[in-house]
């Protein structure tokens, strides 16, 4: 991809540009998975713009992506080398039940999902009656 202009003229902004373009990609990459696979899913626009809490309302979902109009959930792709981590704020969201899962990636690599431990065992549940 060329760019118009080179990375010392823009600085630090084509770093913010190109994060906010990963995440949109991988929201969007994940959607069409869950696409395939034959979930109705949408993806949230401009879910990275609400205020932060106690700074008013919005119409705006905290989530990026919404599966079967009521399952809420955050998408995060990360450079990380060795470690994984999450900031405190999105594993409260799923501690409270603001969302339901957090699907994240490294690069190249597929999406993983953290979800709450009673969701998981009711998953585990659902699968072992399937298979009886």
């Amino acid at each position: 991809m060329q760019l118009p202009v080179t990375f010392k003229q823009l600085g630090i902004i084509i770093i913010e540009t190109m994060s906010y373009a990963t995440g949109r990609r991988f929201e969007h990459f994940v959607k069409d998975k869950l696409i395939a696979k034959g979930f109705n899913v949408r993806r949230v626009t401009l879910s990275g713009r609400q205020p932060p809490p106690g700074e008013g309302k919005t119409d705006i979902p905290n989530a990026d992506l919404i599966v079967e109009e009521r399952f809420y959930g955050k998408a995060k792709t990360t450079k990380a080398k060795k470690y994984v981590s999450f900031p405190e704020s999105e594993i409260m969201e799923l501690h409270k039940g603001d969302q339901d899962f957090l699907v994240f990636n490294f690069k190249r690599t597929p999406p993983f999902v953290v979800i709450r431990f009673d969701d998981f065992a009711d998953l585990l549940k659902m699968w072992k009656e399937k298979k009886e």
